[in-house]
């Protein structure tokens, strides 16, 4: 019967099985392994033969499911901080007017603007693919674990949405508040769509995660919406899943499951986006198991998922979709699986490293996209409301000129400067503000250990749901 054993080698920082058959007792003083009585021996004649294992060892832990390969990784990164940036795009379009874009020629510029700036739903179904896979996978991966993970993971997960939400809906609060108060006839803050958003109480339930599900939204920070849903996701996810756990007793897991499912059901009842977001976060997570890829090559899965995005952008719209709304959740689930297809195949790509050298400045960029994606909206309206008060009530509609490109732009430059330095007091404490709570509820963190015989590729290589 194989036996297997694990040995670091400092200078390669990885750990290397050992079958019975890689070495005998006694054969070199350089290494030495007991397992149950038996001595296996490393020498330097061996070396080749455990790279061609190591090799084969690399393949088995990425389809396991962890760690990232680095092209994948860096695609997530990029991935994030363009989602972000076509929200922000999504909502800066009201300055900028194109209204006759159908009718009129314009240069490529305003095509190009008038095509970027309609993914704001799509990007949010990419969070939700990438949040599943990164956090779902994660959790699948944990359940096979002998040791309790509950704790630390919602510590990881509650201050991973807190630590960024509620100081940006004190930022919409302040900036709202000022914004109604200078800018009363504008006719923005007032609108019929803002109609109730700013009652104190919305804060409240959006703290307990239930705007706009069972409840407004609060102030103009519209895209919070999303978090209600994930973080449901996050907190409902494990508790589904704890059957298959033999961490905890059977009372436990059968509880947890029953409260989950409850939680689910009761998220489920109003019209919202919730259950279709849940399919697109569980559709992330299955990424990060599943055996083998759909599609091996990365380039076409991407070229599919781009061809998707645009024909949903091109011909989901208008005539058509008032004709057959059925066609908006097609298209949303077309999106969905397309993206989530295009990670299965990064994280396949061991020979074909499309992003591997992609350079830091992604990963900065999207180490911001939460911050970014949290502030921007109440930015952009109370610039809306301020051009409404001094140029006029209809100065939106009008068709546009440079003045409402320079405020579209500059809106867009301001967000995105004001989301770092908002994310560097909020989104980048997130590790200390994990150590203060694990310390003050004595929660220790999850063991970060891995199946014996398993390749630990490099540190930098592992990412966490962002």
């Amino acid at each position: 019967m194989a036996m297997q054993a694990a040995r670091v080698f400092p200078h390669l920082s990885i750990a290397i099985p050992f079958p019975p058959y890689a070495c005998r007792s006694g054969r070199s003083k350089s290494a030495a392994i007991r397992d149950k009585g038996k001595q296996w021996s490393v020498g330097p004649r061996r070396i080749s033969r455990l790279h061609a294992m190591m090799a084969l060892s690399t393949t088995s832990w990425n389809r396991a499911g962890t760690p990232l390969n680095k092209s994948l990784s860096n695609f997530l990164d990029l991935a994030r901080w363009i989602a972000a940036l076509a929200v922000l795009l999504g909502h800066a379009a009201v300055l900028a007017q194109i209204s006759d874009i159908m009718v009129a020629p314009h240069g490529p510029g305003v095509y190009a603007w008038w095509f970027l700036t309609a993914f704001s739903h799509q990007a949010v179904l990419v969070f939700f693919v990438i949040s599943g896979f990164l956090v779902g996978g994660d959790v699948l991966r944990k359940r096979r674990r002998s040791e309790p993970f509950l704790l630390d993971y919602y510590v990881n997960r509650f201050s991973r949405i807190y630590v960024v939400m509620i100081p940006a809906l004190a930022f919409g609060f302040i900036i709202d508040s000022i914004g109604r108060r200078i800018f009363p006839d504008s006719g923005i803050y007032d609108a019929p769509f803002f109609e109730g958003i700013y009652n104190p109480a919305n804060i409240f339930w959006a703290l307990l995660q239930q705007q706009s599900i069972w409840t407004t939204q609060a102030g103009t920070n519209g895209p919070l919406w999303s978090l209600a849903c994930e973080m449901w996701y996050y907190i409902t996810f494990p508790l589904l899943l704890l059957p298959l756990s033999n961490a905890y007793s059977k009372n436990i897991r059968i509880s947890a499951f029953v409260l989950g499912a409850a939680a689910v059901v009761f998220m489920a009842i109003p019209k919202s986006f919730f259950l279709f977001g849940y399919f697109a976060w569980i559709a992330g997570a299955l990424m990060r198991i599943a055996p083998r890829p759909a599609i091996r090559s990365t380039l076409l899965s991407l070229g599919l998922f781009l061809a998707t995005i645009t024909v949903v952008r091109l011909a989901v719209r208008g005539p058509i979709l008032a004709a057959y709304p059925i066609l908006t959740t097609l298209a949303d689930a077309a999106v969905t699986a397309t993206f989530a297809n295009v990670l299965l195949s990064l994280r396949f790509c061991e020979k074909d490293q499309l992003f591997a050298g992609l350079r830091p400045i992604h990963r900065r960029l999207s180490d911001f996209s939460y911050s970014l994606y949290a502030t921007h909206a109440p930015i952009v309206f109370f610039v809306w409301a301020g051009a409404g008060s001094l140029l006029g009530k209809d100065w939106h509609k009008q068709l546009a000129t440079p003045l409402h490109w320079t405020l579209a732009f500059s809106v867009i430059f301001v967000a995105i400067l004001f989301a770092y330095a908002f994310s560097r007091v909020t989104e980048a404490r997130t590790a200390k503000l994990r150590a203060l709570l694990r310390a003050a509820l004595g929660v220790e963190r999850a063991s970060g250990s891995i199946p014996p015989g398993r390749l630990v590729e490099a540190p930098e290589l592992q990412r966490e749901e962002a």
